[in-house]
């Protein structure tokens, strides 16, 4: 073979090997919501499978996370509530987390689910409830249930190395609607032990805490109960309580969902509030919660979804949630949490990077990794989400 076809044979190898390979592999650094991290930290390594980039994320809060970024300490954030004030100028909010806060629990003596109202919920992480063979939960827990099940369908994805997995995933119509198969009615009687309740909560500032307080005063002033709950949301969770917890016996705190959802597991007759995904990594049962519709709904990306599709999507991206609609099938805290981005201003190839992975997670991971228990969002939040993600420039 001549010198001259060997040249050419080298020079459209080369060529094609540009096309298959990214312009750049860079990275990019987040911090922010434990709520996000389980997506993040799983999805991450599929995007750095399929572009070559590397993203770092440390977690530490929602607080840490917008106090990062306003100290223009990271390329991205989390947050699972927007900025109270501070806000710098050219922030972006992009939704593109939806997942549901879930209670989880230890009881081992109780082998299936148990149900809870919004109004035991209060009293519970208020320290008005303090064991378990309480009167209030004695009565969630012997009654008649009315617990929908939703439509599902297997998809094939691949993961970070290149399988093909099938997954089971909800049906979404194109406002983000689950589709109900049926309702499951059934009579339980669960008998609850005489075992203390210690509640673990969140210590630093947190995202899950502000809209995990925010259900509690907003779903009971739905029912004509907020005097259960009459403080408004609050990043910290033992300010926004309505007793002074420091002062109970039976309150655990501490930093982080990982470091709480730990703490239960290894304490019978716990009981916290957590994204799904630290539940299933420590095993622990979850409850199903009452919504205004009446009905007991599992934490799960469907009932996420119907809560949600059931809110106001606000101009800068960020959702209002409807405590007193009676939305069939809702989960009534599902929680949409945001990334947060820079319009301008930073460097141009981390931009391109950060805009890339938001729209990765938008469009693929809840899919990828339904496991996790985050929704797949469809309908007018994605448009709204894929319309501030293109604001990044």
């Amino acid at each position: 073979m001549s010198r001259k076809k060997l040249a050419r044979i080298a020079i459209a190898t080369s060529a094609l090997l540009f096309v298959a390979s990214p312009a750049f592999a860079g990275s990019i650094n987040g911090s922010g919501a434990t709520f996000a991290a389980p997506l993040v930290d799983a999805c991450k390594v599929d995007f750095a499978a399929d572009t070559g980039h590397t993203v770092n994320y440390t977690g530490g809060g929602s607080g840490k996370g917008r106090s990062d970024f306003s100290g223009n300490l990271v390329d991205f954030a989390n947050s699972d509530a927007p900025y109270s004030s501070g806000a710098p100028a050219n922030l972006i909010y992009a939704p593109v987390y939806a997942a549901p806060i879930a209670i989880m629990y230890n009881l081992p003596t109780v082998k299936e689910p148990i149900y809870l109202s919004p109004a035991s919920i209060a009293k519970i992480f208020s320290g008005f409830i303090t064991n378990w063979n309480h009167p209030d939960l004695a009565k969630d827990n012997e009654r008649t249930v009315k617990t929908p099940v939703f439509k599902t369908k297997k998809v094939t994805v691949k993961n970070s190395k290149g399988q093909s997995v099938t997954k089971t995933v909800p049906v979404l119509d194109k406002k983000g609607k689950p589709a109900i198969a049926r309702y499951k009615t059934k009579t339980v009687n669960i008998d609850l032990p005489n075992q203390q309740i210690t509640v673990w909560y969140r210590t630093d500032s947190s995202g899950t805490s502000e809209n995990f307080t925010r259900f509690l005063r907003g779903a009971n002033a739905a029912t004509g109960n907020s005097s259960l709950w009459p403080k408004a949301q609050n990043t910290t969770f033992s300010n926004g309580t309505p007793n002074n917890i420091s002062t109970f016996f039976n309150f655990q705190g501490a930093s982080g969902s990982a470091a709480n959802a730990a703490g239960v597991a290894r304490t019978v007759g716990g009981i916290t509030y957590s994204e799904l995904s630290f539940a299933l990594d420590n095993k622990l049962p979850v409850a199903f919660v009452q919504n205004a519709a009446g009905e007991f709904v599992a934490p799960d990306a469907a009932g996420t979804s119907a809560f949600l599709g059931g809110g106001t999507i606000n101009e800068n991206g960020t959702v209002d949630v409807d405590f007193a609609k009676k939305i069939p099938g809702a989960y009534p805290i599902g929680t949409t949490s945001y990334a947060l981005a820079y319009a301008s201003g930073k460097n141009a190839e981390k931009q391109a990077i950060v805009k890339e992975f938001l729209t990765y997670m938008l469009d693929k991971c809840p899919t990828k990794h339904p496991e996790k228990g985050f929704a797949q969002i469809t309908g007018p939040l994605y448009t709204k989400a894929k319309e501030q993600i293109a604001k990044i420039k």
